[in-house]
């Protein structure tokens, strides 16, 4: 069973009221083979409902996020039984930066992630373990209709997959080291 910090696919706070419909996002590989979907669906409350499947198409995890007066989001992630695996708090700032804390389903820390934004279009997340260790990082690009995330890098730098999105939500971070394994 994947932890929430392994799997990553929902930073809410990157999604605005303003924001509500549905995207799907295909996750590859370091060899361009598709290796998950994970679709959303954003209501007009900044409610964030997602799915993730498999390569085959089995449902394999979701997760609930909802915002917080802070302008942070806090998240449930499930199984595909609907066990709960672990949840995520997210807080953010001004600035465009925020910080996602992760927890597995007994609470304990299981991994951070600092994303920071540049401009209106663009972010970088860096993952780190529960003992503060750099696992990787992933860039993201692009506008609300098609966004990128372009590149997915572990802790040494090395490319290990790609992410592309279509729809009218933005994706959230993906944690290097989850899906792509």
């Amino acid at each position: 069973m994947r932890n929430p910090f392994v799997v990553g696919f929902v930073f809410a706070v990157l999604f605005s009221k303003s924001q509500a419909g549905t995207c799907r996002e295909v996750l590859r590989d370091g060899g361009g083979r598709i290796v998950q979907t994970i679709d959303r669906q954003v209501s007009s409350d900044g409610t964030v409902r997602a799915v993730m499947r498999d390569a085959s198409g089995r449902t394999i995890g979701t997760s609930v996020s909802r915002t917080t007066s802070g302008g942070g989001s806090n998240t449930i992630y499930r199984d595909a039984g609907g066990r709960l695996t672990g949840t995520a708090s997210s807080s953010g700032s001004g600035s465009g930066a925020s910080q996602t804390t992760y927890r597995d389903a007994g609470g304990r820390l299981s991994g951070t992630a600092s994303t920071r934004k540049s401009g209106e279009t663009t972010s970088r997340t860096e993952f780190r373990d529960a003992g503060a260790r750099l696992t990787g990082s992933t860039t993201c690009s692009g506008g609300s209709s098609g966004t990128k995330c372009s590149v997915t890098r572990d802790a040494a730098d090395r490319l290990t997959g790609t992410g592309s999105s279509t729809g009218k939500c933005k994706p959230g971070g993906i944690a290097p080291a989850g899906p792509l394994k």
